[in-house]
């Protein structure tokens, strides 16, 4: 497969930053010429909760705190599993989400390194932390062009992962994590082993694993989104074997059941794990 075919890329969903903070916006992107997809969004951390659930979905998020006073930017390597995240009581944040492997990254640590951690910017760079030149700008637009022209290529190289990459994440988003190792050597010609240690390193994770949040990130959408879809249907599309596979998933990644965490997130409550 070429590395120009489109991304199939779809930009997960992280429901908190929608429902429990305050002037949310976003502009999806994809960008021809360097095919890829990006998600910039904006949002005020309100007075009352400064904690958010992020959860599992195989993206890479760079998020400033834009204020005055103590700019802040830090690198959000993608969870395994659902944990809150501390934000600062009427803080503007910016931040830009990319999907792993849809960019060569340019710090000197691996990418399992990333999975799981936040990383202040200023370390990554050796450099000013770019999150005062967004604060300093009063427009969402401003700081999305602020970002594309001088603080994004600092982050990001123009280079890709390998084809063998590529094409592995390429048919695990058109098959919506439905798609097993076998296939995806069948495919390209390469054996299992070489496929798996060529993707770990160069998205941190294994090719099962994150084929398990492509296709749970795929059902959220579905209970998130359309109300028609019942239970059976989201089964049926998003690939599960039965109700009990798609409730023991969603517990593995988010501690909850569909409904449980559904019920969560549509009424802005706070998350306590179940054990």
């Amino acid at each position: 497969m070429s590395n120009r075919k489109k991304w199939c890329f779809q930009i997960p969903l992280q429901p908190e930053f929608k429902m429990k903070t305050a002037y949310y916006i976003e502009k999806r992107e994809f960008d021809q010429r360097r095919n890829k997809s990006c998600l910039y969004y904006q949002f005020k951390c309100n007075s009352i909760s400064n904690t958010m659930l992020v959860i599992p979905d195989g993206c890479i998020d760079i998020l400033f705190t834009c204020v005055q006073q103590a700019p802040y930017g830090k690198v959000c390597g993608s969870v395994l599993r659902s944990k809150e995240i501390q934000l600062t009581p009427g803080a503007e944040y910016f931040g830009v989400r990319f999907p792993l492997g849809g960019e060569a990254l340019k710090w000197n640590c691996s990418m399992k390194e990333i999975v799981e951690c936040e990383m202040p910017t200023k370390d990554i760079l050796s450099l000013d932390d770019p999150a005062q030149q967004l604060a300093n700008l009063p427009s969402f637009e401003g700081r999305i062009q602020q970002f594309q022209e001088t603080i994004g290529p600092l982050f990001l190289n123009e280079d890709r992962c390998s084809s063998i990459v590529m094409n592995a994440l390429y048919h695990i988003h058109l098959s919506k994590g439905n798609i097993t190792i076998n296939d995806l050597a069948q495919q390209s010609g390469f054996s299992t082993r070489y496929i798996r240690k060529q993707f770990e390193h160069a998205i941190g994770i294994s090719p099962k694993l994150f084929s398990q949040i492509v296709r749970f990130q795929c059902s959220l959408s579905m209970f998130m989104n359309d109300k028609n879809y019942s239970i059976w249907d989201i089964i049926e599309e998003s690939g599960y074997y039965d109700q009990a596979h798609l409730i023991n998933e969603y517990k593995k990644f988010s501690y909850y059941s569909p409904k449980q965490l559904m019920d969560t997130v549509t009424k802005g409550e706070s998350i306590g794990y179940i054990t």
